[in-house]
């Protein structure tokens, strides 16, 4: 039997077809890959969270989802990666909760001092239904979708110069912060410079002398090796910012139902695995900085929350509609 042209078209068609079937085949037969971009280095408790985020999704999807752990900014600096997670580019992350005030105001309200009695009380807080539904909300309009919450506990102020037991002894001191202005005014409130630095730049410039010091939360600090290059942790315990971890919000709107219950599914469980995983970790990491050198002492907390107030105050009288809201839920829940 001979062919003419009309006859070779057709053939090559059908052929064209059976191939990109197969190719889809072969496409839904593979896992779907949920690069997880975070700041923080591949130790400590951080990456013992997401190890354990990781096992959740394989479990819980059956094998359909494998996320993969892109730690040390390998895939940008925190903004760059939440930009990711907007665009569907980055399927994954977590941040402070603070972090999303660059894309609606109302999360500066983690940025304010003493808001929190400890890290345990703030999971609870952002738990609630009233809190969660606000949070959920604004989290969703700038393309996050929230599956769970990290407690990272209470942060303390370690610098290179002295103790800090007062307000006084914070005169002169530069003190990195997150990049929120709230958190450099609370700071400032409490006597320091605050100086907001991206996270990856921290270690050299307390080296350099670039900066004094920073806050954060002993399992944070020895993960990063910031013992080395400042001795002075002062338990001031003035910011307790919860952790949200993120799924981007295009990416979940294209995963299937079952999909979705799944991801949500670890997101929950993740969250009491972390409860856990730091809890132990701070009492370990605690003992890290002492036998490296690091000399620890209390402070006068009444004297650090007099002296933030007047701001915190001031703060609370100019917001809008919307974070006195949420404030006022926070303290509902309290």
């Amino acid at each position: 039997m001979k062919y003419g042209s009309t006859g070779k078209g057709f053939i090559f068609a059908v052929c064209m077809l059976l191939i990109a079937a197969g190719v889809a085949f072969g496409q839904a037969g593979k896992k779907i890959e949920f690069k997880y971009a975070v700041v923080y280095p591949p130790v400590g408790a951080q990456a013992d969270g997401a190890a354990g985020l990781a096992k959740y999704i394989s479990e819980y999807s059956g094998g359909k989802i494998e996320m993969k752990f892109y730690p040390s900014s390998q895939l940008g600096d925190k903004m760059a990666t939440l930009e990711g997670l907007r665009a569907g580019a980055i399927e994954m992350s977590e941040c402070a909760a603070s972090d999303l005030s660059n894309f609606d105001k109302l999360w500066s309200v983690f940025s304010l001092p003493f808001t929190f009695n400890n890290g345990e009380h703030a999971i609870k807080v952002v738990n609630s239904p009233a809190v969660a539904k606000i949070l959920n909300e604004s989290a969703e309009a700038a393309g996050f979708k929230i599956i769970g919450w990290w407690n990272m506990g209470e942060r303390s102020v370690l610098n290179a110069k002295r103790p800090i037991k007062k307000p006084a002894d914070l005169k002169g001191i530069k003190i990195r912060v997150m990049q929120d202005p709230i958190l450099a005014k609370a700071i400032g409130a409490m006597g320091a410079i605050g100086t907001p630095m991206a996270w990856g730049e921290v270690y050299t410039a307390v080296q350099q002398k670039v900066i004094d010091g920073l806050e954060n939360s002993p399992p944070v600090i020895t993960a990063n090796k910031l013992q080395e290059v400042a001795k002075y942790y002062s338990l001031t315990q003035q910011f307790i910012i919860p952790d949200p971890q993120l799924i981007s919000k295009k990416v979940f709107d294209g995963l299937t139902p079952e999909l979705q219950a799944a991801v949500l599914k670890a997101g929950k469980a993740s969250q009491d695995q972390f409860s856990q995983i730091w809890a132990k970790a701070v009492d370990k990491e605690y003992a890290t900085l002492k036998t490296s050198g690091v000399k620890i002492n209390e402070v006068d907390k009444a004297a650090f929350r007099a002296a933030v107030k007047p701001m915190v105050d001031d703060y609370l009288k100019n917001a809008d509609a919307k974070v006195k809201a949420l404030y006022a839920a926070f303290q509902a829940v309290k």
